[in-house]
């Protein structure tokens, strides 16, 4: 028996569309489990924060590089050239509000930041809160003190030309202005220690 060409047709069709769903649907339920997981110890970026750039949601390497000589806002409104920091070593660190592991590893910056007595610059840069919500966070689980500075990075200025797209973010500048290591996730006082001895000859 023979089935007339338009049967055989819509068949065709349905099982087409039936099939084209079924790979996108699957590719959407994909796509959303990847970018929901995170590496334990670091959490991605709130998607609040819109940066035009294709590297956002990694972290590119970027040791070997010089750290951009750019100025930012601390959280009183005074600008901070970077470039003025040149001349000691550096520790950036870039941490928001509601990012648990960055609460976690703030008493080993603050602990590192208070051995070195000023011979290394600890700054902790903030992508995503307002200076009210920064402060906030500095005053509960932090301090306000001379070794540790911060600063807000409202437009993503910083993190767009390092690369910067999982949080904490923690990088180590020479006095130089050369970024010579890169920890990405929550660093202990030990990974602080160890790698300000192997590059700084500090701990």
């Amino acid at each position: 028996m023979t089935f007339p060409r338009q049967r055989i047709l819509r068949t065709l069709l349905t099982i087409s569309a039936v099939a084209v769903v079924s790979v996108g649907g699957g590719w959407l339920l994909s796509d959303r489990t990847d970018n929901s997981s995170s590496d334990e110890g670091t959490v991605s970026l709130s998607p609040s924060l819109t940066i035009a750039d294709p590297t956002i949601g990694t972290n590119v390497p970027v040791a070997g590089k010089l750290f951009p000589a750019i100025s930012l806002e601390d959280l009183s409104g005074k600008a901070l050239d970077f470039s003025t920091l040149r001349g000691k070593p550096m520790v950036v660190n870039f941490w928001f509000s509601t990012c648990e592991p960055c609460k976690r590893e703030f008493p080993a910056l603050l602990d590192a930041a208070a051995k070195t007595q000023g011979d290394i610059a600890f700054v902790g840069v903030n992508p995503q809160d307002t200076a009210v919500a920064a402060q906030d966070f500095v005053n509960e689980y932090a301090n306000e003190s001379d070794d540790f500075i911060y600063v807000r990075d409202p437009n993503g200025e910083l993190l767009t030309k390092l690369g910067v797209g999982t949080f904490p973010m923690t990088l180590f500048v020479d006095a130089g202005g050369v970024i010579v290591s890169q920890h990405a996730g929550e660093i202990t006082s030990k990974e602080l220690a160890t790698t300000m001895q192997k590059y700084f000859g500090v701990s």
